[in-house]
């Protein structure tokens, strides 16, 4: 065996080993939705390229600006932002090949592959992630306003009567529908299972403390029956006005038992932030060692470190609030001694997935505009089962006609075309696997297509060699000639069709896209098949053969 040949042999082996090894079966942890709405995590074992939404199930979600909390000057620029920002959560977020494209000019598609859980999936592409970080109230300020804030409320006509009977005041000549107008019927019907003062306000807000529970400045309890109403009172203008200037309320949004009483967390605290998410370097989920609780670990940029080691070093002794979407996410710590460029967020006892997302979700950024989901598909893994299994009848069928009429028409060539062709299915499948490329239901289309086209340059180069035969040349001159006569047409071909895929690729959507790849790695493939094994199986016959030798083709 010639040193030539030898080493094309080599280059084939290598190819082979190299397809093998992307085909190697791969560990790939995959979360579990239980049917408690717990999650888990189970070790899944993978075979071959990645797959699909279509093939593998998942969750499709068409996103859109939500105009009734933002009125966007630029829709368009917004939406920008707001894709770079998504594409940031959804790498972190650990979905194989995920889609998150714009779809024409005010709606984001976002298709993860392999997601069981929908409600997880909106939860990381629809939250803001605003981090902020504010002083409480150490003035009593909301204790020494409550009087005014139920004067107020009595002047536009809310009072423990109306709420409690607000069909009878709508119904009353002269009385403004407070409830309905103001307030909404929801909040109003709370209030019937409630024990409603004079004051309205001062009967549902108090100053946190108790035997059971040590209150700090700025913390009022609120019982969790009442949050609603006692938000929707606030919000009311002349209400809110009545709350000292430089000074605002938020939320924490779990309940907390005291006692058998569950109670929502009321927190006035500074207007300003101290400092918010733009410093952020990076964030990381862990567990607390001394309460066991999720956590989130923080750092801040050089600039943010400064500025927050400055700000709390004004504020030793104070309560700092740490604010997630203008929720207060736990009780306040105390500023012992000056914070710089590390900190923490105590999640409790939610779940180390929560902390997970919210980790996640920081390290992307905050989103600069609210998004609302408009479309929501959750794709089955039993129709991508079925369509796996449409589409290997399909190429199995599609493959033995080509054999059939390879071996057929072209004898013994046919059957060296026909080993070149099952090394191009497996130099295909590898490659998409090597480079981590997802298979999608076009793509297996493409790929079943293509089986019948890799063939096609066999077919020219054989058609040469018999036109060279019957010129009367020899065996080895023709199958020279026909190799290298045909080899134009062959790379033209080829070219026109991998500059094809490309303006698929780039101009299209994510199925067009699947099928594109499958083209131009299967183009590729077939090249390598058709001109480089293929010609090495004939210089190995000739080898074994006399110059004059027929060939049967």
């Amino acid at each position: 065996m010639s040193a030539s040949i030898r080493n094309r042999l080599f280059v084939i082996a290598a190819l082979i080993v190299l397809s093998l090894w992307g085909l190697r079966p791969r560990k790939v942890e995959q979360v579990r939705t239980n049917a408690d709405g717990s999650s888990a995590l189970d070790s899944v074992t993978h075979y071959g390229p990645k797959l699909g939404l279509d093939l593998q199930g998942g969750i499709h979600l068409g996103l859109e600006l939500d105009q009734s909390k933002v009125v966007s000057t630029d829709p368009k620029r917004d939406l920008q932002l707001a894709l770079t920002v998504l594409r940031k959560r959804i790498d972190e977020f650990g979905v194989a090949e995920p889609v998150v494209q714009l779809q024409g000019d005010d709606r984001i598609i976002v298709e993860l592959a392999g997601e069981t859980n929908p409600e997880k999936a909106k939860q990381v592409v629809q939250r803001a992630a605003f981090l902020e970080f504010r002083i409480t109230d150490k003035t009593l300020a909301l204790e020494k306003a409550l009087p005014a804030m139920d004067r107020a409320l009595r002047q536009l006509g809310v009072t423990a009567a109306t709420l409690q009977g607000s069909a009878a005041a709508a119904a009353t000549p002269g009385t403004p529908n407070a409830v309905s107008t103001l307030l909404g019927g929801d909040t109003a019907k709370q209030a019937d299972s409630l024990d409603l003062g004079e004051g309205l306000l001062s009967s549902l807000i108090r100053p946190a403390g108790g035997p059971q529970f040590a209150g700090m400045p700025g913390e009022y309890m609120v019982p969790e029956a009442a949050a609603d109403l006692v938000d929707s009172l606030l919000s009311l203008p002349t209400v809110a006005r009545e709350l000292p200037r430089g000074l605002t309320w938020r939320w924490d949004p779990e309940e907390i038992s005291i006692g058998v009483e569950p109670f929502r967390m009321l927190y006035v605290l500074e207007d300003r932030a101290i400092m918010d998410g733009t410093h952020l370097r990076s964030a990381q989920a862990g567990i607390d060692p001394l309460t066991s609780g999720s956590i989130v670990t923080f750092e801040l940029d050089y600039s943010g470190g400064q500025t927050f080691g400055r700000e709390t070093s004004r504020h030793v002794g104070d309560y700092m609030a740490i604010l997630l979407d203008g929720k207060v996410q736990g009780r306040p710590p105390v500023i012992n001694s000056a914070i710089y460029n590390r900190g923490q967020i105590t999640l409790g006892n939610k779940p180390m997935e929560e902390a997970q997302l919210l980790a996640l979700s920081l390290n992307a950024g905050a989103l600069p505009v609210p998004l609302k989901v408009v479309e929501q598909a959750q794709v089955s893994s039993t129709l991508g089962t079925d369509s796996i299994r449409q589409g290997v009848v399909a190429g199995a069928v599609g493959t033995l006609l080509v054999v059939l009429i390879m071996i057929g028409y072209y004898a013994f060539s046919g059957v060296l075309a026909v080993i070149g062709l099952f090394l191009y299915i497996l130099f295909t499948v590898g490659a998409l696997s090597v480079f981590g490329a997802t298979l999608t239901l076009p793509g297996l289309a493409g790929l079943v297509l293509s089986i019948g086209i890799a063939v096609d340059a066999n077919v020219l180069i054989f058609e040469r060699i018999r036109e060279e035969l019957a010129l009367g040349k020899s065996t080895r001159i023709a199958v020279d000639e026909g190799f290298h006569r045909a080899m134009n047409a062959i790379v033209d071909s080829n070219v026109c069709a991998v500059v094809t895929a490309l303006f698929l690729f780039q101009f299209g959507t994510g199925p067009v896209r699947g099928f594109a790849v499958t083209l131009v790695v299967g183009t590729l493939a077939s090249m390598v098949t058709a001109i480089f094994v293929t010609r090495t199986f004939y210089l190995m016959w000739l080898a074994r053969r006399s110059p004059t030798a027929p060939l049967s083709i």
